[in-house]
């Protein structure tokens, strides 16, 4: 008798052992999504970052190099004011010359 007693114990330990198993399973794949997803925006969070500062670092760059240029860009802006000046007070705009045949 005691060893029928011990058997179903057995029985009873193991089933409830089983659905533990089971539930601990099902807990471990929820909670693998749940990290690859948690990943997924971490992984967007840093493209997003990584963007921001590839503009910032481009934009110093280009400051840079108006900065290191300003006398060219100047001497161009003041030639075209000159020039729209010039052009003004002639009264007529540059125009192609004529063909005389």
């Amino acid at each position: 008798m005691a060893s029928i007693i011990d058997s179903l114990g057995s029985l009873i330990s193991s089933i409830f052992q089983s659905i533990l198993a089971v539930f601990q399973a099902f807990v471990d794949v929820v909670q693998s999504i749940f990290n690859e997803v948690l990943h997924v925006i971490n992984i967007a969070f840093a493209m997003v970052g990584n963007a921001i500062s590839g503009l910032a670092q481009t934009s110093e760059g280009l400051v840079k190099f108006l900065l290191s240029n300003i006398i060219v860009i100047g001497a161009l802006v003041a030639g075209f004011f000159v020039y729209s000046a010039y052009k003004q007070r002639s009264g007529r705009s540059v125009t192609k010359a004529k063909k005389t045949t």
